[in-house]
């Protein structure tokens, strides 16, 4: 045995150390990169529990009871016809019905307001069968009892109110409305739109 000469370095073994080494480390970047998605979908996809806010809609006074009036239509009898429109100081329900072949007319008059769900609150000022007033729980009693409403309309004749819940509105795409604005001085209606999360 020759004893070893210190200063003398076996370069080829060094060299293919440092190959082998790149090589292996090379081979576990590009394995990582390969096993690692591009981008994190969770953080693109936001999952909501919430719906989702997908427009507003503005009107004013005399677009608002356009759509009233053509909404109603499928709830008018020959007994009872009826029509909802607002003024610039409150919201009124104008109807009439037939007793013994006289028609009679019956006004209620509203005061709108917004609740924090987004209904339509309708407060009862005032019922009157031409000019004479009524008891209010009374006539919401037997409206409510005797005749046909929208399904997302609640009537509470104790506390002389009508809700209107837009978000109970029913169709195809899953949309509803929340009050947003009832401004009626102003002229002013703003309903946001969501949709149902699914």
């Amino acid at each position: 045995m020759r004893p070893r000469k210190a200063g003398n370095l076996n370069i080829w073994k060094w060299l293919f150390l440092a190959q082998l080494a790149l090589l292996i480390g090379c081979g576990i970047v590009l394995y990582t990169r390969i096993q690692t998605d591009r981008e994190d979908l969770t953080k693109l996809v936001q999952t909501s529990t919430e719906d989702t806010k997908v427009g507003t809609f503005s009107t004013n006074r005399e677009q608002l009871n356009q759509t009233l009036t053509n909404y109603l239509k499928e709830y008018q009898t020959e007994e009872f016809s009826y029509q909802l429109f607002v003024t610039s100081q409150q919201v009124v329900f104008e109807g009439s019905y037939q007793i013994f072949g006289v028609t009679i007319p019956l006004y209620i008059y509203f005061q709108p307001s917004k609740i924090e769900d987004g209904s339509i609150l309708l407060r009862i000022t005032e019922i009157s069968v031409g000019s004479l007033s009524l008891p209010k729980a009374e006539v919401l009693a037997y409206l409510q009892k005797n005749y046909k409403l929208p399904a997302f309309v609640k009537i509470d004749s104790e506390q002389a109110q009508v809700q209107v819940q837009l978000t109970e509105l029913k169709n195809k795409f899953g949309l509803y409305g929340k009050a947003n604005t009832i401004d009626l001085y102003n002229d002013q209606f703003i309903v946001d739109i969501y949709r149902k999360r699914q």
